[in-house]
């Protein structure tokens, strides 16, 4: 597992990316409705901030409630990596549907000139 400092360093490329190319598109290409590129770059944002936020995270229990030592590592290793798991997973599908919302507003003249560049 990365460190939380690598982690959060992900998390702010990831939405800068997107956010940047809502940006981009939306000063390059004449037909897209401006205020649902402002609320996308702002839910990123806020997704952003969000996420970051929950990257830190504790173990609630304490060595005491385990019978030795293994037992509350493997606990201790299973609670972070299923709460990482899971809080991955709902950034990266908050982040695929900011993506999908701003290919909706693209129009279909674009999606051709866009598949034929690629």
């Amino acid at each position: 597992m990365p460190s939380k400092r690598t982690l959060k360093k992900s998390i702010k490329y990831a939405c800068g990316n997107v956010a940047g190319e809502c940006v981009f598109a939306n000063m390059r290409l004449a037909g897209l409705d401006q205020d649902k590129v402002e609320d996308i770059v702002c839910q990123v944002a806020l997704l952003q901030v969000d996420t970051i936020d929950k990257v830190t995270t504790h173990f609630d229990k304490s060595l005491s409630d385990f019978a030795d030592k293994k037992a509350y590592r493997k606990a201790r290793t299973n609670y972070y990596k299923n709460y990482y798991c899971e809080l991955w997973k709902g950034f990266t599908d908050n982040i695929e549907k900011a993506v999908e919302e701003m290919n909706s507003m693209l129009t279909p003249e674009q999606k051709e000139a866009n598949k034929s560049e690629a």
